[in-house]
């Protein structure tokens, strides 16, 4: 790190004379190269280490995570061209020809599937080495994180000090977010990696102006793009530190001394906004130089975006209608009338992080941005543009340009999904950190540090809870091992479109054993309520004896779409009442759970059903979990067996009359 940048900011920061300054507390008094420091850190990264490694085979090969399957089949498909032609060609058997992710990610696991492991589970797949590049995949997501732990510490570390680095490291190794989603091989942990990894070489580049620093930095933002597009925003951090750098220059040219261009009147939004479009004018040639080496790595890391554009932006586009509700999916009907925003606040507070923490890294992030815009309007005296004056206000800002581009970017969306937030979490912790680091008043400060502990030490034990999940047998395997022992072959049973079916194939103790072995029907739930579908339904629960529900997928939404689907809403709520005949003969619970406490994710209330679940155990019930946290390693699968038959007719009243 370099020293001087924090002399330099201590001093910008004594000269504004407030309690908003940076002051480094007593209560942890740290050198940057400290042995301390980084013996800390030494023991942070191993805590993070073991609650992301431990359990990576948690679905027994299954492959349940979807994004998850369908990237490793994909990389499967990967081989070498015949000839240069065919290399060139859209069906070249190097085009993954899929691009709802980035490239990369897919590149990647392929070119390191040599080191796969060998595995023996007893799974349905055709091609066992599939389960062996999920394993590898999940160890080098979990590198991934590491990297973003890794990262943030020397990202807090420049910019601010070491303790705010290794506070911020502490928060990500307990944020059970960044645990779940290191299990899973999909994009979001390399994605945040190579993000905070741009936002680093752009501080660093911006403090030192040193070339190797811009061009990591550039080829950090192409990695980014090359994994998901979402990364686009950073370009917004990465101008701010060519115009730091710019900065820098002119007050170098100027013997040193910081200058504000005078107003003839009090600087407005309009004067300081054209301002920042002129230094933009003046900076084009470096801007343009950085995003043309970022661009040169993107198409590198990711050519048939160039070489298939209909089939590549089709699906780019597709997904980004989807994900702003301008296409209408099933699996995004969940978030239907949540309220942009505060929804991902709430559930990543929550789920993501812990109450405790989550509060805290929001509250703190707030805090943090309100130092930053007091501080901020004081430095209006002139217009000095998106640097701002001082040091301390330049990487304050710093660090918002990417927050608040990206948070605006994605939580007034529609599809909510919590892993969405992942590459923001690393961010708020750092602000959090610094906010609290700010506050003069020693009492006040000493208070904030033993929440802060205490939020922590939750946060441990709650990602010691998670964790657990890993080390049992996932639901659906328990729930169909259940189906088979006590189901007899040929009986009759209803599941649901748009989710996972039950039971799974598996080998129990004598025979392989797989759902052909029932008589199944589907209920297409999510079509339109219409006539057919009544009697579709009538005829289902006539004929069959078991209603199988592998997820809240379905009962979780449908229920509150009453306008849109009034009567399988009715029909959600007869079933998880009694009143259809069947009752819960079973289900499959593997929540969170430590010492005999067990955390539950409530899928009924918020749909307005009955709760079928009575449980012996000490249960937290948090609410409402966002579906994508649940449905992917610990689902509850529920099974309700026909207990009396109701007439057709009676069947038809009661899913039909209001």
């Amino acid at each position: 790190m370099a020293n001087s940048e924090i002399r330099e900011g201590e001093k910008g920061s004594r000269g504004e004379g407030d309690a908003l300054r940076f002051s480094p507390s007593p209560l942890l008094p740290l050198s940057p190269s400290s042995f301390r420091t980084w013996f800390a850190f030494g023991i942070i990264l191993l805590i993070a280490a073991f609650f992301r490694f431990a359990g990576l085979a948690w679905d027994s090969g299954y492959l349940f995570h979807p994004d998850e399957r369908k990237i490793l089949l994909v990389v499967n498909e990967l081989a070498l061209p015949e000839n240069l032609g065919q290399a060139f060609s859209p069906d070249s058997p190097l085009s993954p020809k899929f691009f709802a992710y980035g490239s990369l990610p897919i590149y990647l696991l392929k070119a390191l599937s040599a080191f796969a492991p060998s595995t023996d589970f007893a799974v349905p797949w055709r091609d066992n080495q599939l389960v062996g590049l999920a394993i590898l995949g999940r160890a080098l997501s979990a590198i991934f994180d590491l990297g973003t732990i890794v990262f943030t510490f020397l990202l807090a570390r420049r910019l601010y000090d070491a303790r705010v680095g290794l506070i911020a490291s502490a928060c990500i190794v307990v944020t059970v977010l960044h645990i779940q989603i290191a299990h899973f091989y999909a994009v979001d942990t390399l994605l945040t990696m190579l993000v905070v990894a741009t936002v680093f070489f752009a501080a660093r580049y911006a403090s030192s102006k040193n070339r190797r620093d811009e061009i990591a930095m550039a080829v950090a933002f192409g990695l980014a793009l090359a994994t998901k597009i979402s990364a686009a925003p950073l370009v917004v951090p990465i101008v701010v530190a060519i115009l730091r750098v710019r900065e820098g220059e002119g007050e170098r040219g100027r013997g040193g001394e910081t200058q504000s261009v005078p107003l003839s009147r009090s600087p407005t939004l309009p004067l300081v906004l054209r301002s920042w479009v002129q230094q933009i004018r003046d900076a084009r040639k470096p801007i343009a130089k950085i995003l043309g080496i970022a661009l040169a790595i993107f198409f590198i890391t990711q050519p048939y975006i160039l070489l298939d554009p209909i089939r590549a932006f089709g699906q780019i586009g597709t997904e980004m209608f989807v994900a702003r509700g301008w296409l209408d999916y099933p699996y995004t009907r969940q978030y239907a009338d949540t309220p942009p925003f505060i929804y991902q606040i709430a559930q990543s507070a929550i789920w993501g992080m812990g109450a405790p923490l989550g509060a805290l890294a929001w509250i703190g992030s707030a805090i943090f941005f309100w130092q930053w815009w007091r501080t901020r309007k004081r430095a209006l005296n002139g217009v000095k543009g998106l640097a701002l004056s001082g040091v301390e206000g330049w990487r304050d800002g710093f660090i918002l340009a990417w927050v608040l581009v990206y948070f605006l970017s994605i939580g007034g969306q529609y599809a909510k999904y919590l892993r969405y937030l992942l590459p923001l979490l690393p961010f708020l912790f750092l602000m959090s950190s610094v906010a609290i680091s700010r506050i003069t008043h020693h009492v006040l400060r000493f208070t904030l540090y033993v929440l802060l502990s205490c939020s922590l030490v939750a946060a441990f034990a709650y990602s010691t809870a998670f964790s657990s999940i890993y080390a049992r047998e996932h639901p659906w395997i328990e729930i169909s091992r259940w189906m088979y022992r006590n189901i007899p072959a040929d009986a009759p049973l209803i599941i649901e479109h748009w989710d996972d079916q039950l039971p799974v194939s598996l080998r129990d103790e004598t025979a392989q054993r797989t759902p052909l072995e029932y008589r199944t029907t589907v209920l297409p739930m999510y079509d339109a309520d219409d006539a057919a579908k009544l009697e579709t339904l009538v005829n289902a629960l006539s004929a069959n004896e078991y209603i199988v529900l592998a997820t809240p997928r379905l009962f979780g939404t449908i229920p509150r779409l009453s306008e849109r689907y009034p009567m399988s809403a009715r029909y959600y709520r007869a079933l998880f009442d009694g009143r259809l005949g069947f009752d819960l003969e079973t289900h499959a619970l593997n929540a969170p759970a430590l010492n005999g406490i067990v955390i539950f994710s409530d899928p009924f209330t918020r749909a307005g059903l009955r709760d079928p679940i009575h449980s012996d155990a000490f249960v937290l019930n948090w609410g409402y979990a966002d579906e994508s946290f649940i449905v992917y390693d610990h689902p509850m699968p529920l099974i309700f067996k026909k207990v009396r038959a109701l007439a057709p007719d009676e069947l038809r009243h009661l899913l039909s009359s209001r």
